[in-house]
């Protein structure tokens, strides 16, 4: 059955910044982009590569760059 698209959330973000996430080697997986005019601080990824290709299972590094207001690092993994 189809279980809807594979996702996952970012919350409580800033009108603008930029989530990066890599994987535990440091390479670059993708790239999002948030900006809203609304205070929805939401952004989700699809998990897919900057190429369209689906992610391998495993653990992931994002990087929450939002200017002047600060920075994010975290890790979440991705499980079947």
């Amino acid at each position: 059955r189809d279980r809807g698209p594979r996702r996952v959330y970012f919350n409580h973000l800033p009108a603008e910044c930029t989530i990066r996430i890599y994987t535990l080697d440091g390479s670059l997986v993708n790239t999002l982009y948030h900006k809203t005019a609304i205070d929805d601080g939401k952004e989700y990824w699809d998990l897919t590569t900057m190429d369209n290709f689906p992610i391998a299972y495993g653990v992931y590094i994002y990087h929450v760059d939002a200017g002047e207001i600060g920075e994010k690092i975290g890790r979440f993994a991705v499980i079947k």
